[in-house]
């Protein structure tokens, strides 16, 4: 029984031989499982770490699947649960690619059946460990399998039926197992499968048999230098020789180079076998104390080894968080670079941007600057139009004036004549002559024509003074007719004598009508009426 469980635990430790990993073009893969090669599980674990997380940011189920399924491997050693996890996430991952990949998923669904159930034959699940081994053999026992998974499943099954002590059915299994590995050359599983027929033959008392095995597993594994299978076939040696010959020296040597070789190993369990094997001699020779010496050491390799276990856990979880840490970190160097390319993007646009505007703007200033100018120029134009047009209306205003003024003047003297003409009739009836009636009509006549030199001198009056008699009458309403002549009289600045012509009355009288004129217009003595009308 004892025998049975080392075989299951060899199977395991070879379990994922080199026809997985380097069949693989993922290099982060083929990286892990050269590590793991090397017996160097935590640099493993990172690599495959790598590639589960580059083919989750890539959405690559197919590398993703054998990431979580090389995990699976890297892991059961420490912890079987963790392995169990990794190998579950593996076959979710495989049953997505049924669809596109179906034969890769077929295959990846079997090396993950065959992993649980190596983990389950640890658990000591060996009901559910063999269930899924025979699934794996009534899959693939009619195709071809360069995986070496189909002969993994013969193996475990060969162990399985020999822990139910069915020796005979085990035997087939195991003979199944070494042809499907001889069949594909998967040398990293016959030192394994030889080691167990060499157990079978022992257990026989077939020693040159068993003893023919034991030699062959060690020098296939010194030729595909499989450290592990070294260990074991070392051990199986010196205890046949322990067994059969008696002969310690030769078993202590087999023994004692299985441990030198065993120790760099980071499972301690292979240092625990040879020492157990170092027990059994020394215990053939009762030499007791070196028995309590070796088992004190077992002890503690044990505490080490499971300590180790805890450290391969926690070490695990790191690298996963470091490797979390580093992607991390990556994406954020990639989101910088993203946010950099964009903002250098958008200071660009935006920089091309400001250039058409400005060049807009300037284009757009200077058509305004044209046409300001042009508009000024226009102004100044008009100006100078509306400057000499101000110029003619004034000067016309001025001509205007100076005409209405000389025909304020011709009427002016044409008054006077009158008045001299009135002056002749009064001469002419004055001296009775015969001729008197003729000459009278005569100047009758003239003065008829003249009579209206009063209405004439009022209207180019008032176009020479706008509105000179309505002020006056709207400030002194008891001004008369006669008051307003004087006033106009007065505005042309004319002398007493001139006016009483006008008037036709005498200078006494200009003087009298000027005194009530004063009183109408309520002027104090010291006040001129000349210069008051001047300023109406």
């Amino acid at each position: 029984m004892n025998l049975c469980k080392s075989f299951l635990f060899l199977l395991l430790l070879f379990f994922c031989g080199d026809g997985y990993a380097q069949s693989s073009p993922n290099k982060l893969l083929q990286k892990g499982w050269a590590e793991l090669v090397k017996d160097n599980e935590t640099e493993a674990f990172k690599h495959f770490w790598e590639a589960n997380e580059k083919a989750t940011k890539d959405k690559n189920v197919k590398d993703k699947a054998d990431a979580l399924f090389y995990l699976g491997i890297c892991s059961y050693g420490s912890s079987l649960e963790k392995g169990l996890q990794f190998a579950t996430q593996a076959l979710d991952q495989y049953k997505k690619l049924e669809k596109t990949q179906s034969e890769e998923a077929k295959i990846g669904r079997y090396k993950c059946l065959q992993l649980i159930s190596t983990i389950y034959s640890r658990q000591k699940k060996y009901e559910d460990a063999k269930r899924l081994s025979l699934e794996v053999v009534d899959e693939l026992k009619d195709k071809k399998d360069s995986t070496g998974t189909l002969g993994l499943a013969y193996n475990s099954l060969g162990g399985l039926y020999e822990l139910e002590n069915d020796s005979e059915t085990a035997e087939q299994y195991f003979k199944l197992a070494l042809l499907e590995f001889e069949k594909w050359n998967n040398l990293a599983y016959l030192p394994t499968t030889y080691l167990k027929f060499g157990e079978m033959a022992k257990q026989k008392n077939q020693q040159e048999k068993s003893l023919n095995y034991f030699q062959k597993a060690l020098e296939l594994a010194e030729n595909t230098q499989n450290k592990q299978a070294q260990v074991y076939a070392l051990i199986a040696l010196g205890k046949w020789y322990l067994n059969f010959e008696n002969n310690f020296i030769v078993a202590e040597n087999y023994f004692d180079k299985a441990r030198i070789i065993a120790i760099p190993l980071t499972d301690k369990l292979f240092e625990i076998k040879t020492i157990e094997g170092l027990i059994e001699l020394k215990k053939k020779q009762n030499d007791f104390q070196k028995v309590s010496q070796l088992q004190e050491e077992v002890i503690k390799i044990k505490d080490s080894f499971y300590s180790f276990e805890r450290e391969q856990i926690v070490k695990s979880l790191e690298v996963q968080f470091e490797v979390s840490e580093k992607n991390r970190k990556l994406e954020l160097i990639s989101k910088e670079q993203e946010v950099s390319k964009l903002t250098n993007y958008l200071l660009i646009t935006l920089l091309a941007l400001l250039i058409l505007v400005f060049t807009i703007l300037y284009f757009f200033l200077q058509r305004i600057n044209k046409r300001d100018k042009q508009l000024l120029k226009t102004k100044e134009e008009l100006v100078s139009l509306m400057e000499e047009q101000k110029h003619l209306k004034e000067q016309q205003f001025q001509n205007d004036i100076e005409h209405k003024e000389s025909q304020l003047s011709a009427v002016t003297i044409q008054m006077i004549e009158k008045n001299e003409i009135l002056d002749e009739i009064k001469n002419i009836i004055s001296k009775k002559t015969p001729n008197s009636e003729v000459e009278l009509k005569k100047l009758v006549s003239k003065y008829t024509i003249q009579d209206n030199n009063w209405r004439d001198f009022d209207h180019y009056f008032e176009s020479v003074n706008k509105n000179f008699y309505t002020r006056l009458k709207q400030k002194y309403p008891d001004i008369s007719a006669n008051d307003l002549k004087i006033c106009a009289l007065i505005k042309l600045n004319l002398s007493i004598k001139e006016m009483a012509s006008i008037l036709n009355i005498s200078p006494d009288s200009v003087k009298t009508a000027r005194h009530r004129l004063r009183k109408k217009l309520q002027l104090n003595t010291e006040e001129n009426l000349t210069d008051f009308i001047l300023s109406v």
